[in-house]
């Protein structure tokens, strides 16, 4: 069974974008709700790093295979891209919408502003390295 979960994790998440988002937005997140204690802040921050991580890591990888989908390069970036910033925003957005995050639309803005031209960075460099598919 614990071969299987890691079997399916591997398929779905993008572990160095994992570690890299959750440590990143984790940090920001702390930061802009410093101000309400650190029980609250702290509590805030673990929410969006574990939030990036799994479900992150998962759009990062999703927003791969959107990229490489259709051979036209413009719309398969650009389908990758808003299908992905919207799935990061609405979802940061929910996850601190729940109770424990003193700012939730502030904490929702760090993904709203990082996360478009990181996707279309990530989306363009899977198009740009990967066979056959030249953008």
């Amino acid at each position: 069974m614990l071969k299987r979960i890691r079997a399916t994790l591997d398929a779905h998440i993008d572990y160095r974008a994992a570690v890299l988002g959750a440590s990143l937005l984790g940090a920001v997140v702390y930061w802009i709700n410093h101000e309400h204690g650190p029980a609250l802040a702290t509590t805030a921050a673990l929410k969006q790093a574990t939030y990036t991580f799994f479900v992150g890591g998962f759009i990062v990888k999703n927003n791969i295979k959107l990229a490489l989908r259709w051979s036209q390069p413009a719309m398969a970036i650009s389908i990758a891209v808003m299908v992905s910033t919207l799935l990061a925003v609405g979802l940061t957005f929910l996850v601190h919408s729940l109770k424990g995050t003193p700012e939730p639309l502030l904490s929702t803005l760090p993904t709203a502003l990082i996360g478009p031209p990181g996707f279309a960075v990530i989306a363009w460099h899977a198009r740009k390295t990967s066979t056959g598919i030249q953008s």
